[in-house]
């Protein structure tokens, strides 16, 4: 028979979870077994960024945000954990404004505000049973639920690692922190894995905003680019970084994250039963007609998937070389640590204040979502972030080229800062603008691979910058799912690159 302390307990928890509201935290008690087993599960602190801050949605504002704010047992979070977590003091409550929820295809996420202070915080929640993405996934490509729960895995160690705290300590790079991480995986049965992250909130009362694209200002897209700079500078192959009195950090750092990072790399996309690279030339004739009046009229309408398939392994396995035993080796001169999903969605900006005494520019980037993050090329790296970030506006006309030798020379200077070469002359001896123009044209022609072979079957609505109902909605997206204009011109690039190499 229940105790009536027990029974009492049961009916206050169950009557804070239909208010759907937080409430002081004296009001929401727990057993002390309850609260030494959430002890025990969240001693990992670590720093983790992942969707911090977003444009309110309208579609979300109606969220049933008691379903989020919850941890992982179904309890609702406390005023005292936020508190204690956030280490903020005089906490009475909280609350979660439905405006500030958002729902994604994997995950469930709210901004948190304790009271009376105003502090803010991010919840993170991902329960794959109850996601209908992790539904679909369990149906029709399972490996990629073991995929994706390595990669909250990967989140966690890379950004509790001795290897990202030197990295920002040295570079300037802004990385949110996490105050608390929770990491369920269940390799047995991995639908039944969950996580739960709080994270500091780039909040726009702060200052931070973001961008549906990279289109209005070239300043947040060079600022961007030297973010990503000084990352691949950092860990290149040969820095100081792995200098034999680093070698714990090292080895901490090749342990915690992917062998082959990207979540483009087919390697991470292919399933037993479909090679996306084998399907180029079937979807690019049914996709394209979604396109039919901007497409039809180039000489490539006919024949591209065709030609990118023919070509589409190979790609694949240039430009993520470390996914290949037989490459690795005689890539190895190249490698270094890779975003691995450098979508706008995942940039964040501030003006107004300069960094540090390392960056000097009053335009602070702040860079989140190391999902995907692990050794690769930088140019395939940074070829992402330019099929997926910046909009056309910027890349017609010479554009893509100026900004492509922008982001060589902020390159070179750092590869030289962080050891990895003794001087400029010897840098650009060992890594030319010529072999970092070829990897690029790689990543480019692989990243069309994907987008016509897979992720155009999300592109559901074109939009532009001038529509703001629109950017909202199709915010968290990448380019080539969005922006007609950035569609035409990553085509044309492809052409272009493919005709370059007689295909």
């Amino acid at each position: 028979m229940r105790s009536f302390e027990t029974t009492l307990l049961l009916i206050l928890t169950s009557l804070v979870h239909r208010l759907g509201a937080f409430a002081p935290s004296s009001f929401l008690v727990r057993t002390q077994s309850q609260r030494q087993s959430q002890r025990q599960r969240l001693d990992l602190s670590v720093n983790v960024a992942e969707l911090v801050s977003l444009p309110t949605d309208s579609e979300n504002v109606n969220l049933s945000v008691d379903e989020i704010i919850k941890d992982l047992d179904g309890f609702p979070l406390t005023a005292e954990y936020l508190a204690e977590k956030m280490d903020v003091d005089n906490v009475e409550s909280c609350t979660c404004p439905g405006e500030d929820a958002f729902r994604g295809l994997m995950s469930n996420a709210c901004r948190v505000r304790l009271h009376p202070g105003g502090e803010t915080a991010f919840y993170k929640q991902i329960v794959f049973e109850n996601l209908d993405h992790a539904l679909e996934k369990l149906k029709n490509s399972p490996f990629k639920l073991r995929r994706d729960a390595k990669s909250y895995e990967v989140v966690a160690s890379f950004l509790s690692s001795k290897a990202c705290q030197q990295m920002m300590k040295h570079t300037g790079v802004c990385i949110p922190k996490c105050y608390d991480a929770q990491l369920r995986t269940n390799d047995a049965n991995p639908m039944e894995s969950k996580y739960s992250f709080l994270l500091e909130d780039f909040s726009p009362s702060d200052g931070w905003y973001q961008k549906w694209l990279l289109c209005d200002s070239i300043e947040e897209c060079k600022q961007s680019i030297s973010t990503f700079a000084k990352i691949h500078a950092f860990f290149w192959h040969g820095s100081s970084f792995w200098n034999d009195d680093n070698a714990e950090a090292a080895r901490e750092l090749e342990a915690g994250i992917w062998k082959s990072g990207s979540y483009v790399q087919p390697e991470a996309q292919n399933t037993k039963t479909l090679n996306q690279c084998k399907v180029v030339a079937k979807e690019w004739a049914t996709k394209r007609l979604k396109f039919e009046e901007q497409l039809s009229a180039f000489d490539y309408w006919d024949n591209l998937g065709e030609r990118l398939e023919s070509m589409a392994e190979e790609c694949g396995r240039l430009a993520h070389p470390f996914a290949d035993e037989t490459l690795a080796e005689s890539y190895k001169e190249y490698r270094t640590f890779t975003h691995g999903d450098p979508k706008a969605a995942n940039l964040f900006f501030k003006k107004g204040a300069k960094i540090s005494k390392l960056t000097q520019s009053e335009l602070q980037v702040g860079l989140i979502d190391f999902q995907w993050s692990g050794f690769g090329l930088a140019a395939t790296d940074i070829a992402h972030f330019f099929t997926s970030s910046v909009h056309a506006d910027l890349l017609v006309n010479g554009g893509e080229s100026r900004l492509l030798h922008y982001y060589f020379d902020e390159l070179q200077t750092h590869l030289v800062e962080f050891g990895a070469f003794s001087n400029p002359a010897e840098a650009a001896q060992n890594f030319s603008y010529e072999k970092f123009i070829d990897q690029y044209e790689l990543g480019v022609l692989d990243i069309c691979r994907l987008m016509i072979s897979y992720t155009w079957s999300r592109f559901d609505e074109p939009a532009e910058k001038d529509d703001k109902k629109a950017c909202v909605r199709t915010f968290n997206k990448t380019s080539y799912n969005k922006s007609i204009p950035t569609i035409v011109w990553l085509l044309s690039r492809c052409d272009e690159i493919m005709k370059s190499r007689g295909v």
